[in-house]
């Protein structure tokens, strides 16, 4: 799910309900969307984010506002790791995590994502001298997707498509960004929600087997991102979609967790996700045999409703986790390059909660 807006966040009713509430009358004229993850009205606001050859369906909104009670980090200028370095492919632990090989390909620098967008400007040079950072990613295919905004690690773009499934530039983007190390590529974003790519199940089968299939043994590829609700949505929407996906071929299967911080506190939020990758999607790989092999890609999470300090203890909690699991490729938490989330109210440095994702 691309960023909601300050409003949403404070009007969303439990996150874990499925109730519909109506948007509140300050709001109103604001078109509410129905997660398919349990809350009714998160409210989004349209703009762009990564060019395709006509509008996409799945809009961009204003940073998400958290109490952030900040420290200034100081910033260096040593580069990203090279995506195109030959690193170890043993085990994953807890003392450093390791890269995931796919078809002679090394996912080099660790499993850790950064998410960002139009709006976060040159926010990624406050990771530069992370040595944590794998890769970025924006919901497109454009590595810098709007005039001033940079990042210089590995970048791993996302398949948009107009609403005749097309998307003229990608193979081309793609090829171009291969050549200059990208790591892995990610499916539609939430096909299961309303809210973003919005696909049937066999219309997201057809991008996949259109646009993602075709590079196969190239660099990874992973499955639709889908939401962690529950019914037709959720690992029930991949059910269906992999039934209309005939041999198609899947390294990760790409999932995202939220939760409310309304609903559980911290520890419930670090036990909420670990329960989620080791019993429901493990069985969901168990069950189907293009998954077997495949490892999972966690590519958003967040504790939603949560201070900055308490996400700075969620990461501290989850991120030692996620890097010792084996079957764990890769994760991106939601804190993304934004005022109020990893960066400071300021745009100066990291909050508490990015300072945790640049050091742990």
């Amino acid at each position: 799910m691309e960023r909601f807006s300050s409003d949403a966040v404070a009007f969303c009713p439990k996150y874990l309900t499925a109730s519909s509430e109506p948007a509140p009358k300050n709001l109103a004229g604001v078109p509410a969307t129905r997660l398919s993850s349990g809350c009714a009205c998160f409210l989004k606001t349209a703009a762009p984010v990564g060019p395709v050859s006509s509008p996409t369906k799945s809009p961009t909104t204003a940073p998400v506002v958290s109490p952030t009670p900040t420290s200034v980090s100081t910033v260096k200028t040593t580069p990203f790791p090279s995506s195109t370095s030959t690193v170890s492919t043993s085990s994953s632990s807890s003392t450093g995590p390791t890269s995931l090989p796919i078809s002679g390909k090394a996912y080099r620098g660790g499993k850790r994502g950064l998410v960002y967008d139009y709006n976060s400007k040159d926010y990624s040079r406050f990771f530069k001298d992370s040595g944590k950072i794998a890769f970025g990613s924006n919901w497109g295919v454009n590595r810098s997707p709007a005039p001033g905004v940079t990042f210089d690690g590995p970048f791993v773009p996302t398949i948009r498509v107009d609403s005749s499934l097309k998307n003229d530039g990608w193979i081309a983007a793609v090829k171009t960004l291969i050549s200059s190390g990208t790591p892995m590529l990610f499916a539609s974003n939430e096909p299961d929600n309303g809210g973003q790519s919005n696909l049937s199940p066999s219309q997201a089968a057809t991008v996949y087997k259109n646009f993602i299939q075709p590079f196969a043994g190239q660099v990874a590829i992973a499955s639709p991102a889908i939401t962690n609700g529950g019914g037709a949505t959720g690992l029930g929407y991949l059910e269906n979609f992999v039934a209309q996906c005939s041999n198609c071929h899947f390294d990760i299967i790409n999932v995202h967790h939220y939760v409310n911080r309304q609903d559980v506190n911290v520890d419930q939020a670090v036990s909420a996700v670990q329960s989620y990758l080791t019993k429901d999607v493990a069985a969901f790989q168990a069950k189907h045999p293009q998954f077997q092999n495949s490892k999972i890609c966690l590519g958003e999470f967040w504790l939603w409703n949560a201070s900055d300090e308490e996400g700075a203890q969620y990461l501290n909690k989850l991120l030692p986790w996620l890097d010792g699991n084996a079957n764990v490729a890769c994760y991106q938490a939601f804190g993304g390059l934004w005022t109020g989330n990893f960066i400071n109210q300021a745009g100066t440095g990291l909050s508490r909660s990015g300072q945790v994702y640049h050091d742990l």
